[in-house]
């Protein structure tokens, strides 16, 4: 493979990177995660950073985050902090994440979990070889995305969640993350396994602490649903305005299983969120939803990759955008039908609402079918608010501002209405309202 040619600047950020990788691996007791490392960081070293020719990130533009160094190496410091703003108000088991290091400190006692249940720090996962044979099963896969590839190379901690067959996690687990310091990159590598027949609910918020953080996040999420299993997800994306988020889940449903996930957006420079789900037995249902705001010069960017692999099964995605000022949105979506996977039902929508004449949406939902018997469809559609949806409003005796803004919040919150747990659905709301009313509704370009 040829390595890429680089921008002295792109060549410069690479190199520190490289440098990074370098010293964790000076470091490194397990032979096989040197091996994983070192793999990651020839690819990275070849390949280095998308850029606008890469067909996957022509919209998405790193020019700002390559003139950053982002240190993955920085120690975390707990802060001394009530947790209570960024918790909702129903219970859950709470694991806390500062600057991407696991804080048993402000995380609940994880030793009370159900029997047959466990969450444990990456790090001691990876203490022991089995545990390292556990995570890393799928670096091939893993290795084709470039965040990914940093993520491989620069991981530090995370978590590995195990839920063991015929095990029904009643309360939600809520994943905090807290980025506490401009200049760093928290690199996680989480690992979710759950059993035949069992079901758990997954929560996972990030946010910053400090109004001028710089900062990433830089993730890689692997979930393994078995037969009949069920697993909710949910995740609140609300770092700062200046940070930078890049989320890879690889998913992987077995016969009967059911997958729910919504990524609700309205934080970081650039916030970019990935799915590639594989459906790779019978009678296998998801959903894949996105609610994303974005104002100033953010970029959000939501993308799926779903595999219908057998026969019956049914997916379902919505992903909405509400973009202000002089934001991009970014929607990609593939859904491939191999040809053994009939009577395949596979349904994609995407829809986005701009509130000013500057905004930019890029969308691109596609097809690749390969069956004869299937009902698939796809679409999107872009504009701005209805004029005459406001006048009827009106009519009925509701200012203009009142109508503007309740005909956006029922746009954005159609994927949130998917949401089973009328408490979970209740917390998302008034999250994504307090995002929608930080924007410019009141004087949105009507259509």
């Amino acid at each position: 493979m040829a390595i890429k040619k680089l921008s002295p600047v792109a060549l410069a950020s690479r190199d520190f990177y490289l440098l990074q990788a370098d010293e964790l691996i000076a470091k490194e007791s397990s032979d096989t995660l040197k091996t994983i490392r070192n793999a990651a960081k020839l690819m990275f070293k070849e390949q280095a950073f998308p850029t606008q020719k890469d067909e996957h990130w022509q919209y998405t533009r790193l020019a700002q985050f390559v003139q950053k160094s982002f240190d993955s190496l920085q120690t975390a410091h707990v802060p001394n902090i009530d947790l209570h703003a960024y918790m909702p108000d129903f219970a859950v088991v709470k694991v806390v994440f500062v600057d991407g290091w696991f804080s048993e400190t402000l995380s609940d006692d994880l030793s009370v979990l159900p029997a047959g249940v466990s969450l444990e720090p990456m790090t001691d996962t990876l203490s022991d070889s089995a545990g390292v044979a556990h995570v890393f099963n799928n670096e091939e896969t893993i290795l084709q995305e470039p965040m990914a590839t940093m993520n491989s190379m620069l991981m530090t901690d995370g978590y590995y969640l195990q839920v063991s067959q015929n095990k029904a996690v009643e309360t939600p687990l809520l994943v905090l993350h807290l980025q506490t310091q401009s200049g760093h990159m928290s690199a996680l590598r989480n690992k979710v396994v759950v059993g035949e027949n069992a079901e758990v609910t997954l929560l996972e918020r990030y946010v910053s602490l400090v109004d001028d953080d710089s900062a990433c996040t830089n993730v890689v999420t692997e979930i393994d649903v078995a037969k009949n299993a069920l697993v909710k997800q949910v995740i609140l994306q609300q770092q700062f305005h200046d940070a930078y988020y890049f989320n890879n889940q690889f998913i992987t449903q077995a016969e009967n299983s059911n997958f729910q996930t919504l990524f609700a957006s309205s934080g970081s420079w650039i916030a970019r969120h990935q799915n590639h789900l594989k459906m790779d037995g019978e009678h296998i249902e998801n959903s894949q939803n996105s609610a994303c705001v974005a104002k100033g010069k953010q970029t959000v960017d939501s993308r799926s990759f779903t595999e219908h692999n057998q026969e019956w099964g049914v997916s379902r995605q919505l992903h909405k955008y509400v973009l202000d000022d002089q934001s991009i949105g970014v929607f990609d979506g593939m859904i491939r039908v191999d040809r053994k996977a009939q009577k395949t039902d596979g349904q994609m929508d995407n829809k986005n609402l701009v509130l000013s004449h500057q905004a930019k949406m890029n969308t691109k939902p596609q097809l690749e079918i390969y069956a004869d018997d299937v009902a698939c469809s796809h679409g999107s559609a872009t504009g701005q608010i209805d004029e005459k949806q406001v006048f009827y409003l009106q009519a009925r005796g509701i200012s203009r501002t009142d109508a503007v803004q309740m005909i956006t919040k029922a746009f954005l919150l159609e994927p949130v209405e998917d949401i089973a747990s009328n408490e979970i659905r209740q917390w998302i709301t008034k999250e994504m309202t307090t995002a929608l009313n930080a924007t410019h509704i009141a004087q949105a370009h009507l259509g």
